[in-house]
């Protein structure tokens, strides 16, 4: 009868640690990274703005990611099966309903939500019932989307580009130029010197305010200055192409073309 209770408790012990570590790898988020499929905020369910790539990534107890216009980075820890944040974020301005949606975002995000959590999906939802639904992205296996961002950042970090074509226009001898350095921008749209930053994210890109000096020019000048601020403002994809070839593209399409200097 000795030896029944023994191989009982053996086998119970066996159990509730089997249990433990299960309940422990739901909560392993290190080294994964995932991309937003879903937002449901006061019972209501919100759209995730066109060509709005929003992420988060895990490595150690380090959280970063995309919010809609800023890159935000911190800490983490999990207990209880909840997610506690400490983050900051860079300070883009955007449209409207980009700056509305990221606060939604990173508010839910930073509430404490409980973790459900798979291996193709992670729920966030918080004690409201917001919650923040993500599918895994294919970074999770290699490298993070930061990682990502700080290779083509670097790679063009200290380089100098010249317009010559404005959405089919032919417009190198203007002299519109944009530079490089770290995550800002700034040039010579033409008749003044401009500056901003931008920010890049899997093949987009997301330039702050364009601030710029006030010097006036000739009608035609001053109008196309006005046509290239107005499309880099809104360039949402940025390509390098062998490197010497740089194209921004609107959401509407339209692009810029610049050749290395």
């Amino acid at each position: 009868m000795k030896k029944v209770f023994v191989l009982i408790g053996i086998f119970t012990m066996f159990m509730v640690n089997s249990f433990i570590l299960s309940a422990a790898q739901t909560v392993n988020l290190n080294g994964t990274s995932w991309e937003l499929s879903g937002i449901k905020q006061n019972g209501l369910n919100l759209q995730i703005p066109g060509n709005s790539k929003i992420t988060v990534s895990f490595s150690g107890n380090k959280i970063s990611g995309f919010s809609g216009i800023n890159r935000y980075n911190g800490t983490y820890r999990i207990g209880n099966k909840s997610l506690s944040t400490d983050i900051s974020t860079t300070l883009m301005g955007g449209s409207d309903e980009l700056m509305n949606f990221e606060m939604a975002f990173l508010d839910i995000l930073q509430s404490s939500p409980k973790i459900t959590y798979s291996k193709s999906m992670l729920t966030l939802k918080n004690r409201n019932g917001d919650t923040l639904t993500f599918k895994r992205s294919s970074n999770s296996s290699n490298q993070s989307d930061e990682n990502s961002l700080s290779r083509l950042t670097k790679e063009l970090s200290g380089t100098n580009w010249k317009l010559v074509n404005m959405n089919g226009k032919d417009v190198r001898n203007i002299g519109i130029t944009i530079s490089f350095s770290g995550n800002k921008i700034n040039g010579n749209s033409g008749i003044n010197s401009y500056f901003s930053d931008y920010i890049i994210t899997a093949g987009n890109i997301t330039i702050g305010t364009v601030g710029s000096t006030e010097m006036a020019g000739s009608d035609s000048l001053m109008k196309t200055e006005r046509q290239y601020i107005e499309l880099l403002q809104n360039a949402k994809k940025i390509e390098l192409i062998n490197k010497t070839s740089l194209v921004l593209t609107t959401d509407k399409r339209k692009t810029l073309t610049f050749e290395k200097i």
